[in-house]
C-alpha cells in the first residue's frame, strides 16, 4: 500500500479524461457524463464535456461550480463532514497522506500484485456512513507506476457512482488556467 501511495504521489498533477456512470433504485437507467480531470494537493477539477458542459473545482473547504455560461457559484463545505471527507481521501491518496486517509477510514482490504491495486474503504463516521457505504478505488501498476483508474462510491446497495479514469498525463505543476479554477 505505502509503495502505491509513493507513486501516485511521484507527480504534483494528475490529469486526464473520465467517465462517470450513477446508477439508483430510482432511475430507469444509468446516469452518464464525460470529460476531464485533475487531481492536485489544491483539489481535484471535473471538467464535464458531456452532455452539459460544466466545471466543478473540489477544494478542502468549499466547491466551486462553473457553468457553460461562465457563472460561478462558491459553496462552503467545511462544516459539510461528507464533503470534507470525500475530499479529504481524493486529497490523502495524492499527496501520500496514508495517516489522513485512515483518519476518517477504515482501509478494510488492500490487494496489489504485479498489475493492478484495489483498496476497499468503510467511513469511521456515523455521519459520513449514513450518506456513503464504501469507497473503493483500483488502478494499475505498469513499470512500478501506478495509476488511479477508478473510484466507486457506493451510498447504498443500489446507489453507486462510478469514475473511470483514462489517459493520465502526470505533471509538476497545474496550468495557470487549473490554478484560477481554486480561486
Amino acid at each position: 500500500m505505502d509503495s502505491v501511495f509513493s507513486s501516485l504521489t511521484e507527480s504534483p498533477v494528475t490529469s486526464g479524461d473520465f467517465t462517470l456512470e450513477k446508477s439508483a433504485a430510482k432511475l430507469k437507467k444509468p446516469l452518464k457524463s464525460s470529460g476531464t480531470f485533475v487531481f492536485c494537493d489544491e483539489g481535484v477539477i471535473w471538467k464535464t464535456l458531456k452532455p452539459f458542459p460544466s466545471t466543478m473545482a473540489v477544494t478542502k473547504t468549499s466547491l466551486i461550480q462553473i457553468k457553460s455560461d461562465g457563472t460561478k457559484t462558491v459553496t462552503d463545505a467545511s462544516s459539510n463532514e461528507v464533503f470534507k471527507s470525500v475530499a479529504q481521501t481524493l486529497s490523502s491518496i495524492f499527496s501520500g497522506k496514508r495517516e489522513s486517509l485512515e483518519e476518517c477510514f477504515n482501509v478494510t482490504s488492500f490487494d496489489a500484485d504485479s498489475s493492478s491495486w484495489t483498496m476497499k474503504l468503510i467511513p469511521k463516521d456515523r455521519t459520513i456512513a449514513a450518506a456513503l457505504n464504501l469507497i473503493e478505488l483500483g488502478g494499475n501498476i505498469k513499470t512500478k507506476k501506478a495509476s488511479l483508474d477508478s473510484i466507486k462510491i457506493f451510498q447504498s446497495q443500489t446507489d453507486i457512482t462510478t469514475y473511470s479514469l483514462i489517459n493520465q498525463q502526470y505533471r509538476q505543476e497545474l496550468t495557470d488556467g487549473e490554478k484560477a479554477l481554486f480561486k
